[in-house]
């Protein structure tokens, strides 16, 4: 009987087993044409921010020097240099909602300004899971508030506060003020100063916004303290995310692999009395 030699049988089985692999299709690899709104930022080399056009410390803002800094901007400059491109700022947004507007309009990649993550806002685009939880609070003239006591506590008293309720006009808590204080009549104003300076002249009872900017008016002078009572919402919390293109999938999950690695875990009394660790932390990634 003949008998292939043993050289052969090897080498037959050599040919077999790679024209056996070559007739498989290859694996999919992943790769930014999979990932549209990365690839539009790898591709052009750049990064577009969109942020609301008035400083909001430590956020953003322009320090002494004129350099726009604040924990919003070091935590997506940090991410551009991990995407190795270059990063543009757009502060021509004139109202939160404005900056909501370039990214779904494909005017802006991204947009990070300490955005409130309210249903109307995600049925536009999609955000990051909260880079900070900040509970929602208020600023009370001591003055008005003391004139509805009526021998009852403040705590009380705030419970069922009657009058008038500044808030921002156009934004998140316009929305989140008619949940919460139904009872009271809310007066919008332009800006956040409008807004403390109708508080200080009782035109208000009362100024509604995240704690960290009612904490911040005190932290800026002590002297509010005297005329103005802060008052932090338990339990009521005001998730702030970074918005990104509704195809933006694949960018909000590199962008909360990069924030889950910072580890920065931020709440209101780090960031206003902390900051510096905060910066530095970033940094240091």
């Amino acid at each position: 009987m003949n008998t292939l030699p043993f050289s052969l049988i090897c080498l037959l089985c050599c040919v077999f087993t790679l024209s056996t692999f070559a007739a498989q299709p290859p694996a999919e690899i992943p790769s930014v044409t999979q990932a549209p709104a990365l690839a539009k930022i790898l591709n052009r080399g750049t990064l577009r921010v969109a942020m609301y056009h008035k400083d909001t410390p430590p956020f953003y803002y322009r320090d002494a020097q004129g350099t726009l800094t604040g924990v919003d901007v070091e935590l997506i400059r940090g991410f551009a240099d991990k995407l190795g491109v270059n990063l543009i700022f757009d502060r021509s947004a004139k109202t939160l909602n404005q900056a909501i507007d370039m990214v779904a309009e494909d005017k802006a990649d991204l947009a990070i300004c300490k955005l409130s993550i309210t249903f109307g806002r995600a049925s536009r685009v999609l955000f990051t899971r909260p880079y900070i939880r900040l509970r929602k609070g208020l600023l009370v003239n001591r003055i008005l508030l003391q004139q509805q006591l009526n021998n009852r506590s403040k705590i009380e008293t705030i419970q069922t506060l009657q009058g008038k309720l500044a808030v921002i006009g156009n934004s998140s808590y316009v929305g989140y003020a008619k949940q919460r204080f139904s009872q009271m009549t809310l007066v919008p104003y332009p800006n956040w100063q409008e807004a403390i300076e109708a508080l200080k002249a009782q035109e208000v009872i009362a100024a509604f916004r995240d704690e960290a900017e009612i904490k911040k008016v005190i932290v800026d002078n002590k002297n509010n303290a005297m005329s103005l009572l802060t008052v932090v919402l338990e339990k009521d919390y005001d998730p702030k995310g970074i918005a990104l293109p509704p195809n933006g999938h694949f960018l909000r999950a590199l962008l909360e692999s990069y924030l889950d690695n910072l580890s920065l875990e931020l709440n209101a009394d780090k960031v206003l009395f902390n900051y510096d660790d905060v910066i530095n932390q970033i940094h240091r990634y």
